[in-house]
């Protein structure tokens, strides 16, 4: 079942889901939720736009959902697609990793 959590720094503008996927809770300032549509950066990740106080910033959605969804008492820097699809942002196929196991 799919789990929605606030995204840290957009509480009560944006949340991301279990299962990759980004919405707005207040598209347009219409009052309206909207799932976001993500765009492929050139590595092949997905990546959203978030606006706060009307500054833009692009987010990766696999760094939105690990942060969210998996704990990291070891403060690993990276997260890691467990079956290599880059665009598989499900939290069931992230990991918080270094660079040496990342490559």
């Amino acid at each position: 079942m799919e789990k929605w959590k606030n995204i840290e720094g957009y509480e009560g503008l944006y949340q991301v889901s279990s299962e990759g996927r980004v919405k707005s809770l207040n598209y347009n300032r219409t009052g309206k939720e909207k799932i976001l549509k993500s765009t492929k950066e050139k590595k092949g990740y997905l990546k959203v736009s978030l606006s706060k106080d009307g500054k833009q910033k692009i987010l990766k959605v696999h760094r939105l959902v690990a942060s969210a969804f998996l704990p990291n008492p070891n403060n690993l820097p990276q997260v890691n697609h467990r079956n290599e699809n880059k665009t598989d942002n499900r939290v069931d196929n992230l990991e918080w990793c270094d660079n040496k196991y990342n490559i």
